[in-house]
């Protein structure tokens, strides 16, 4: 079953690249130098592991933000400087978006803001991230690389902070909603009352973050399938 699974996620990360622009993406970064190379991460990984529809393709690459902009230059594909400070670049092609964030490491975090470091660590990358099942990668051939065993987590339903979850939580209070918002759609498992502790210390943090950063994940929230699913643990929370 378990390698039934991984052909059918490698098919359809394969499917991804040929029937999306992203092969465009990955041959300009890829043939960029001997080294360059861009992975995809997150969201689209998530969602076709649990065989859910991908709506948005975001890219991990190691290289930085200037580099990302040139190959892409090279290529006549069309870019903007998004978040540059923080390492990512919008490529669009067709009409469609491509989220590229170099690799990095969080310097310094306030709760809302963080500094960054550029970085060519795939793994120190991964270690940033807010939950195990947003920590796989993959190359456009469906070859993934998952270093905190979130697909693991993602199959036995459980919804993991990476490392220390009070400091994942500070680093961006956002996260708190984001936690929520992935129980409701992956948990099989009643919240562990450690992690509720630490959310009812840190539920003041979330005045400190933007409105429109708040709303967008209100809107993520209530979308959820399973939105109900979370006033049924409210007593929990």
């Amino acid at each position: 079953l378990r390698s039934n699974n991984l052909s059918y996620i490698s098919e359809n990360i394969k499917d991804l690249t040929k029937k999306t622009s992203a092969n465009k993406i990955f041959e300009a970064v890829n043939s960029f130098t001997s080294e360059s190379e861009i992975r995809y991460v997150g969201g689209c990984i998530r969602k076709i592991i649990n065989k859910e529809k991908v709506d948005d393709i975001d890219l991990a690459t190691n290289l930085v933000p200037e580099q990302v902009c040139e190959a892409l230059k090279k290529k006549n594909i069309s870019y903007y400087k998004t978040g540059i400070e923080h390492g990512t670049i919008t490529a669009e092609i067709n009409g469609e978006k491509f989220e590229i964030t170099s690799l990095r490491q969080d310097v310094f975090t306030d709760g809302r803001h963080a500094k960054v470091k550029f970085s060519t660590n795939w793994k120190d990358d991964s270690l940033r991230r807010d939950f195990t099942i947003n920590s796989i990668y993959s190359d456009g051939d469906g070859n993934l690389f998952d270093p905190n065993n979130g697909k693991k987590d993602l199959e036995d339903g459980l919804v993991n902070f990476i490392g220390d979850a009070e400091d994942r939580i500070k680093e961006d209070y956002l996260r708190i909603l984001r936690y929520l918002r992935f129980f409701t759609n992956y948990s099989n498992h009643k919240h562990k009352p450690e992690i509720i502790k630490i959310i009812k210390r840190n539920i003041g943090g979330i005045s400190k973050l933007s409105s429109e950063r708040l709303l967008d994940e209100f809107k993520k929230l209530t979308l959820s399938k399973n939105f109900l699913k979370l006033f049924e643990d409210s007593n929990s929370v």
